[in-house]
């Protein structure tokens, strides 16, 4: 996926340390894709300081070339995104 990252983007990737290597690798091989507020937001799990599991959540505007992602951030709350994506 082509993509560019906004400045807030940006901003939270070196903010919470996230390397660009884990947002590609999420965004070429997503375990889930939803949608919110309009945007895809796609998700899937990295271990970080090899000791925790996390999910990284990325929200991207789809609708313009090359796509924009507009915001990202990881959570250790797995279980509540999953239990969205599943409808429960």
């Amino acid at each position: 996926m082509k993509f560019v990252l906004s400045q807030h983007a940006e901003e939270e990737m070196i903010k919470r340390k996230i390397p660009i290597s884990i947002l590609e690798l999420i965004l070429g091989n997503p375990e889930y894709i939803t949608e919110e507020d309009g945007l895809k937001v796609y998700q899937g799990t990295f271990t970080k300081n090899n000791d925790k599991i996390y999910l990284l959540r990325i929200y991207v505007n789809d609708v313009v070339e090359p796509n924009k992602i507009v915001t990202v951030y990881f959570t250790s709350k797995l279980n509540k995104y999953r239990r969205q994506n599943n409808g429960s």
